[in-house]
């Protein structure tokens, strides 16, 4: 009685083990992509309330805003995003996730907060998704009264 394997067993073997591994491997890479997403889209509304917060505490005595772009968001202040400015503070989305379809009133890239109430006149919705699958996307949506919400 011959107790060893043969080629053919321990190939179906390894086949078998691999194509675990690849479903194993996939739905990980799936699942962080996601996380991802979450996360850009949580960071997103996070500097955008914060921009809100600050413009309410009337630190500085000045209003609060945020600039957004394609792989990050600046909060700014004052009452119009100037690229130089020493004080704007850069937060950059993970290199899976980007900002589109910005539509804000007055076709701004920046939300400005206004001191003491904390309304905006840039009312609207962005959308954070996923570069390489853009069907996946998580909607942010920036109410004329400041509040801001994730979809």
């Amino acid at each position: 009685m011959n107790k060893g394997y043969t080629l053919l067993e321990l190939l179906i073997a390894i086949v078998i083990i691999a194509i675990a591994v690849t479903i194993v491997a996939l739905s990980f890479s799936k699942l962080n992509k996601h996380s991802a997403l979450d996360k850009s889209a949580d960071l997103v509304v996070s500097v955008l309330n914060e921009a809100r917060a600050l413009t309410l505490a009337s630190k500085g005595g000045v209003g609060y805003g945020v600039n957004l772009q394609e792989s990050q968001v600046v909060l700014f202040q004052g009452s119009s995003y100037a690229t130089t400015t020493s004080t704007n503070v850069f937060t950059a989305l993970n290199s899976l996730i980007g900002i589109r379809n910005i539509y804000l009133a007055g076709s701004s890239t920046s939300v400005v907060f206004k001191r003491l109430t904390g309304s905006t006149d840039q009312a609207g919705t962005v959308e954070i998704y996923l570069k390489d699958s853009p069907a996946e996307f998580k909607r942010v949506t920036i109410n004329g009264t400041g509040v801001v919400e994730r979809n």
